[in-house]
């Protein structure tokens, strides 16, 4: 049976409260990445509504997904990487406006006893195609010298499933954010590369078209303002609640787990984007060559 209204209702603007920022709900796509880690807390602990944010998040475990999410208008505000946004802009309107210091790791298992890269012949390193993690694995090779050929490199898109292939032998290394890297150092498995205070700086969060500069700016200051209450020892108890839910890690693990510090978000770089714009385009090229 279907029904519907006889009377048609306009979309009503948005409105703003008194302080001038944006009242109507921001949807934020998130991953269970370090530079997300704010935003969960941000919703937890009532500081987006304390600063007159309402945001709605959107939780995916893969940058793919995020993609197809930005690509139907299903988010606002969404957590990526400049390559990813390079590809996306192509097809919808899409703004990197935050850099995040999000470090990458290669991790090796520990049964495979390899302690450089170029031990790694015809082995499986676990990336997503075509993002931070594909750009650094292949700076990892060429710095070694090491042959693409040599290396398998499966895509494995969801980065707990990454973690969880990497504990349970079923890969031989994998490229992995926190703080799936350290759960896994705690476990035994070596590091063999660390992105962190290498450029380019990759990772970002992009506003698509349905948020407005107001939003981002405001987003910003939410992001600034719960790194700054996530070093307080009084949030220990909410954060580690946050990486059981959220980031599904063993509750011995998160009531144990040193993290890195988190930084503040910074302004997009033009040389960094240059450099994602640049890799992404060496990749097309070798593809066409390929074929």
């Amino acid at each position: 049976m279907l029904a519907s209204c006889s009377e048609r209702q306009e979309a009503t603007q948005s409105e703003a409260d008194s302080t001038g920022i944006d009242t109507t709900i921001l949807r934020v796509a998130v991953m269970p990445t370090m530079s997300c880690l704010p935003v969960y807390y941000a919703e937890r602990s009532g500081l987006a509504d304390s600063l007159g944010l309402d945001i709605e998040l959107l939780r995916y475990q893969a940058q793919l997904d995020i993609d197809t999410a930005i690509i139907g208008g299903h988010v606002d505000i969404a957590f990526t990487d400049l390559i990813r946004t390079v590809r996306l802009s192509k097809q919808v309107a899409l703004t990197p406006f935050a850099s995040c210091d999000e470090p990458l790791s290669l991790i090796s298992l520990k049964t495979k006893r390899v302690k450089r890269i170029n031990q790694m012949k015809e082995q499986m390193i676990a990336i997503s195609r075509l993002s931070a993690t594909d750009y650094w694995c292949d700076h990892v090779l060429d710095s070694t010298r090491t042959s693409y050929d040599d290396i398998y490199r499966p895509q494995i898109n969801d980065v707990r499933l990454r973690a969880e292939m990497l504990r349970q032998g079923l890969i031989d290394a994998a490229m992995l954010g926190e703080p799936f890297a350290t759960w896994m150092m705690m476990l035994g498995h070596k590091r063999l590369f660390l992105s962190g205070g290498k450029q380019p700086q990759l990772y970002a969060w992009a506003a698509c078209s349905s948020a407005t500069k107001q939003q981002q700016q405001a987003f910003r200051k939410l992001l600034d303002e719960a790194i700054g209450q996530l070093d307080k020892e009084s949030e220990a108890a909410l954060l580690r609640d946050i990486l059981k839910q959220e980031y599904q890690l063993p509750p011995a693990l998160a009531d144990t787990l040193e993290l890195p510090p988190l930084k503040p978000t910074s302004d997009i770089r033009s040389n960094d984007m240059a450099k994602a714009e640049e890799w992404l385009k060496g990749k097309s090229e070798n593809k066409r060559i390929r074929k």
